[in-house]
């Protein structure tokens, strides 16, 4: 070993030295930190800690049972409020991108990115770092809960695809779909996503509406049956000039089909159509990197008696009518039938080629257009609004018109007969006042029919019944010199005349219920009952 005085030489040697000299002076003058080991630059490749100690998880061999859905859970956690600025750009594509994907320039582009985004700057970059970020939103990182998490993901969507234009996300709706689901939003939500879910949510309630047809009224059918069909019947002329018969006939016709599949071949009508409601295994956020924290969820997500998803042990089905494209077919073909038939029946001169529908089934449908045209003929009166007139001036002698109306109506010829022309009368003031009166309110006097008519819709009801309504409801409403009792005898005397007798308790009932419904009336109907339906 050198001994102390050699050591002491050596320094004093390095000392003496001249270019070492002038060194010491300039450090003397002016002392200043400067990097010693690294650059500046070198010192920014560095990876911050949190980085660090998540690409550790990849390194741990305690870790190499994770899979690649719960490696990215797990990172993604640990790197929840991690921000980083960084301020080079590293460019990144990836198919199901993870961070285990990435070296360190793109670990921290991403992570400075994605700093910003959440400070509400949405800047372009390469798709992948934006798919990864939509991963970490599905997995709830960085979201205080679910309902916010779905806005941020519709939010992110409009602001990215506005700086890059180019990216489509084509998977989007199937993520913002299926979110909704796995945490059981409200399905109100589901229309917003795209036009594919907004139908998707208009079959189910129209399904429902055909499946439960003997409790709704022939329009909410005729329209549920249309919306399901998706045959273009309203748009036709021959529906623009056949409204009431095709909106009766196609409910008519239907409610027959699924009496005649129910009696006579034992089995549904709409199952035919759809076939049965399937059981297949669902993915949840099919095409995204996503991992199932709780494997022993159980839980289901009902859209519809007839959409229904499921989860049992973390795995999911969907219970659904996977046939409903081939059904929608198949009830179009029966709507366009009776559309071809209806034409045929009614000599319109513009007829359409026969379908393919089945000819059993044919045969069924010639047979109930037959029954429902010879029961509307029977049902049908002639237009008796010039009768109106007539009525007036039968009543303007005084408040004995209800004598005098069930003598008339006594005399009347049978309703089936041809009518014979009407003399030329002369036309008094006030009857003058009362036509002018009904046919100024009439669409106030439908809608208060609407009203108080509790199961039969307003084109449910003849024309007769109709104008015997309007009239008494006008004088009820306007004429209060009137006896309430007085005007409903006269208008259920005269449905005696013109109507069937279910027809006189329906006319009987609503003008009941509308002269109860005023606080100043306390007289009761004709025969004390209230009959509407």
């Amino acid at each position: 070993m050198a001994n102390l005085e050699d050591v002491q030489d050596l320094i004093q040697e390095i000392l003496d030295n001249p270019k070492l000299k002038y060194v010491a002076d300039r450090v003397g003058q002016e002392y200043h930190d400067e990097p010693i080991l690294q650059t500046a630059s070198q010192m920014q490749l560095l990876l911050p800690r949190p980085l660090v100690e998540a690409k550790r998880l990849m390194r741990n061999p305690a870790e190499y049972h994770y899979n690649y859905r719960q490696l990215f859970y797990q990172q993604a956690k640990l790197l929840e409020d991690f921000t980083d600025d960084f301020s080079e750009q590293a460019s990144f594509s990836s198919c199901y991108p993870c961070y285990r994907d990435m070296n360190d320039r793109q670990l921290r582009t991403y992570f400075t990115w994605r700093t910003k985004v959440r400070q509400g700057i949405v800047e372009s970059t390469s798709p992948s770092y934006a798919e990864l970020y939509c991963y970490e939103l599905l997995h709830q990182i960085g979201v205080p809960d679910p309902e916010t998490g779905f806005r941020m993901l519709q939010q992110f969507r409009q602001d990215y695809t506005a700086v890059s234009p180019e990216c489509r996300f084509p998977y989007f709706s199937i993520w913002l779909h299926d979110y909704i689901i796995y945490y059981g939003l409200n399905q109100a939500l589901l229309p917003e996503l795209s036009e594919d879910y907004a139908a998707e949510a208009r079959f189910d309630k129209s399904f429902q509406t055909v499946q439960e047809a003997e409790t709704h009224t022939d329009a909410e059918l005729f329209q549920a049956i249309s919306d399901l069909s998706g045959h273009g019947l309203q748009r036709s002329k021959f529906y623009r000039e056949q409204t009431e018969l095709i909106e009766q006939a196609v409910p008519y016709c239907f409610r027959q089909m699924c009496d005649y599949f129910r009696n006579r071949k034992k089995s549904d009508y709409l199952e035919y159509l759809f076939g049965k409601k399937g059981l297949l295994p669902y993915h949840m956020f099919n095409y995204a990197t996503f991992f199932e924290t709780d494997p022993e969820r159980n839980c289901d997500y009902v859209l519809s008696p007839y959409h229904i998803y499921r989860c049992r042990s973390g795995k999911w089905t969907c219970e659904a009518y996977f046939d409903a494209e081939k059904g929608k077919k198949r009830l179009g073909c029966f709507v366009k039938t009776i559309d071809q038939k209806l034409r045929q029946l009614v000599q319109y001169p513009h007829p359409i080629k026969e379908t393919e529908l089945p000819k059993y089934l044919q045969q069924v449908l010639d047979k109930t257009l037959a029954a429902f045209l010879d029961e509307r003929k029977k049902n049908a009166v002639p237009k008796v609004e010039f009768d109106l007139s007539r009525l007036a001036g039968i009543r303007q002698a005084a408040e004995v018109t209800r004598d005098k109306l069930l003598v008339d109506t006594e005399e009347e010829p049978e309703l089936q007969a041809a009518p014979k022309p009407a003399p030329e009368l002369p036309v008094p003031e006030k009857v003058k006042q009362y036509v002018s009166g009904v046919m100024s309110q009439t669409e106030e006097l439908d809608n208060i029919i609407s009203e108080y008519s509790k199961q039969r819709s307003l084109n449910r009801v003849p024309a007769v019944n109709r104008s015997i309504l309007r009239l008494a409801l006008y004088e009820l409403k306007n004429l209060p010199q009137t006896p309430v009792n007085v005007v409903i005898s006269e208008a259920v005397h005269l449905s005696q005349a013109y109507a069937y007798a279910e027809d006189t308790a329906f006319i009987n009932g609503v003008l009941g219920a509308y002269a109860r419904s005023k606080p100043a009336v306390k007289e009761d109907t004709a025969d004390g009952t209230n009959s509407g339906d």
